[in-house]
């Protein structure tokens, strides 16, 4: 039964374990009340010999470094984790890090998601997605009794860019380019089949099948470690098989190497391009195709980096934007465009297929000019008749 100490303070003394000889250790708690020392012990028994109780304060900072660490990183590819890195290190841990995980409320985090209004959609996504695991972890961890994450509202990002297919004269200067120039067979390969620009640099001559005439597509270069490195494909649907046109095998037969050997290769090695030279192989290209544009450059400016002087109109997305386009300009059934291209998800081909081209509009004129016109109906109508009639 516990005693008022001449302090006035209720004090007693809770066992939590034995030391290497068997000796009790005990933590001492004390409290103004009978009550408050019993909330005490239970306190130090639910954090000692439960696993259960709250922890002590943690600096934001450092439990975000150990969250990424062991709840993130082992399970995410190098691209995320660039990406996940970039978030914590420039934008949130300058922001909370050296405040204690419990001090945050949610009205400071909203407050700071606001921020990122106007900015993009995946930014934004990202940031919220840090914020909700990490403080879930916090939960988890016994670190903080309520997550001030829970209800944060995704404020409005920049809208995307419309995107469009190549127009016909565009879809002409790049069959030309990839003909004469140098890093032809790059633009070829990324033109014909709509593989991701990772898929295509990690494209090897063994991945090549002439005979049946299709491409295995199983591998994927990421640049978020130093260097090119082989990494893991988006999406389980990214391993699949792409047919590969008449005029594509024309050009990659002449060139095939041994099966082992990448495509394309940095000039000096046989490893995969690396990001600076893959950059400036497509600011070639485009330069070559006549879509790019010249960057503002301050008067008296030597700067002779390709990838400073100039900006592709074209990226290597809106290509592969384009041939899912194409597959649906020439009739090719959405599902079957969704897995050539290696969708998870048909709704993101279907979200592509409502970017109508110019040709495809102005067929849809025709159309309803034609269900409109009586005179075009009469006659159709003449001609059904005259078919059923015969039969």
């Amino acid at each position: 039964m516990p005693k008022k100490q001449k302090s006035g303070l209720y004090r007693s003394k809770v066992k939590i374990g034995e030391d290497a000889e068997g000796n009790p250790i005990n933590k001492w708690i004390s409290g103004k009340t009978k009550k408050e020392l019993e909330q005490a012990r239970k306190e130090v028994e639910d954090y000692y010999i439960n696993g259960a109780g709250v922890a002590s304060d943690r600096l934001f900072g450092e439990y975000a470094q150990e969250w990424f660490r062991v709840r993130k990183e082992p399970f995410i590819s190098a691209s995320s984790k660039a990406a996940y890195q970039s978030m914590l290190n420039k934008h949130i841990t300058p922001e909370f890090g050296d405040r204690n995980l419990r001090s945050i409320r949610p009205i400071d985090l909203q407050a700071w998601v606001n921020g990122f209004q106007g900015t993009s959609k995946s930014q934004i996504i990202l940031a919220l997605s840090i914020l909700r695991g990490l403080f879930g972890a916090a939960i988890s961890d016994r670190l903080v009794e309520r997550d001030p994450a829970v209800g944060l509202r995704r404020p409005d990002a920049t809208p995307p860019k419309e995107k469009k297919a190549f127009t016909d004269d565009e879809r002409k200067s790049i069959r030309a380019t990839f003909r004469t120039h140098a890093h032809g067979l790059y633009l070829a390969v990324m033109y014909y089949t709509g593989m991701r620009p990772g898929e295509v640099r990690g494209l090897q001559w063994g991945d090549v099948d002439f005979k049946e005439g299709l491409i295995h597509v199983q591998r994927d270069i990421d640049y978020a470690a130093k260097g090119a490195q082989v990494g893991e494909l988006k999406t389980r649907a990214a391993d699949r098989y792409v047919p590969i046109s008449d005029d594509l095998r024309a050009l990659m037969a002449p060139v095939r190497g041994l099966p082992g050997m990448f495509v394309f290769t940095g000039i000096r090695s046989h490893k995969p391009l690396d990001q600076s030279t893959a950059k400036r192989m497509w600011i070639e290209l485009m330069q070559a195709c006549g879509m790019i544009d010249l960057i503002s450059q301050p008067e008296g400016s030597t700067e002779r980096d390709i990838r400073k002087l100039y900006r592709p109109t074209i990226t290597p997305h809106t290509r592969r934007h384009n041939f899912i386009t194409m597959c649906w300009e020439s009739g090719m059934d959405v599902l079957l465009t969704m897995k050539i291209v290696g969708h998870a998800d048909i709704k993101t081909t279907m979200n592509i297929y409502t970017h109508l081209s110019k040709a495809q509009l102005d067929k849809a004129k025709d159309k309803v000019n034609f269900m409109f016109d009586p005179n075009k109906v009469a006659i159709k109508l003449h001609n059904a008749e005259n078919d059923g009639a015969q039969g």
